[in-house]
């Protein structure tokens, strides 16, 4: 067992894991200002992002990188530093380190170390988002960032189809069509809320289907996160009789997807589960 009482500790060997601002730098607390001065070193995720905050501080300190394939060497020098009695600051380009960026590979080598951590709160683009989405609260579910190939992005919604509560994910602006694509063909028609340029001055709240903001993807720049509403699918017992249904359909005509698509909309199932459900049987 282990005990780290983040108000109580003398010893100067902490690392302060620090929440940097997501675009606006006003959001820069008096708490994190303190402890920037007070620490003897800084890593960070990339050192010219963050030499920014420290110059509009006006703060002097020495940084180390500690991006992701630097991790494990960054935590090394981290450790060395913790074991000399110096205090260590982790700070990521935006938001939480260790929250879709570097740092909790550091974080649980620091704590295997027996040092303490502290986490220096400040602006997060998940909560906000979730917040200003205006979606069910009461649970939700944290993603982060999808796989950037389709067929791996795929098998990650697929596997979220049935998900029930809201669901988050961050998002690059350069796969974003290519990623409401594949949420369109795997989740269906659901309504989202797309957040992007948060706490910056053209920061917007888009709420709609998928396939309406498909129609304006090409207009949108800048760092993501969506907002999906859960699956609201009623329980409908997929059966035998659904399968006739579809090849009714497909003898009036109808492909075997635009078959499928018609019934699991008219009997309010998903999509998916009926075509794996039809294609077992063949």
């Amino acid at each position: 067992m282990q005990k780290n009482q983040s108000f109580s500790n003398d010893n100067k060997a902490t690392l302060y894991v620090l929440a940097t601002p997501i675009g606006n730098l006003t959001e820069i607390s008096d708490r994190l200002k303190e402890t920037i001065s007070l620490v003897d070193a800084i890593f960070c995720e990339d050192t010219r992002v963050s030499s920014k905050i420290l110059n509009h501080l006006g703060i002097k300190k020495s940084l180390y990188s500690a991006y992701e394939n630097k991790e494990n060497e960054a935590a090394k020098q981290i450790i060395s530093f913790l074991k000399n009695n110096q205090s260590v600051a982790l700070m990521s380009d935006a938001g939480y380190p260790g929250i879709s960026d570097p740092g909790n590979k550091i974080i649980q080598q620091v704590i295997e170390n027996n040092y303490p951590i502290v986490v220096i709160n400040g602006p997060c683009a998940l909560i906000q988002s979730v917040v200003a989405s205006g979606m069910d609260t009461s649970h939700f579910y944290f993603y982060g960032f999808l796989d950037p190939r389709s067929a791996k992005r795929k098998k990650e919604l697929q596997s979220l189809v049935s998900f029930e509560n809201t669901i988050v994910f961050y998002q690059s602006p350069h796969k974003l069509l290519e990623t409401l694509q594949d949420m369109l063909e795997v989740l269906g028609d659901r309504k989202i809320c797309l957040c992007r340029e948060l706490t910056k001055k053209f920061e917007e709240y888009i709420r709609g289907t998928i396939s309406e903001i498909i129609e304006i993807s090409d207009t949108l720049k800048g760092e993501m996160v969506i907002v999906v509403e859960g699956n609201k699918t009623k329980e409908v017992e997929i059966d035998k009789t659904l399968i006739e249904l579809i090849d009714i359909k497909i003898k009036q005509g109808l492909t075997k997807n635009e078959a499928i698509k018609e019934v699991a909309k008219a009997y309010n199932v998903s999509k998916n589960e009926l075509y794996n459900f039809y294609h077992k049987g063949e």
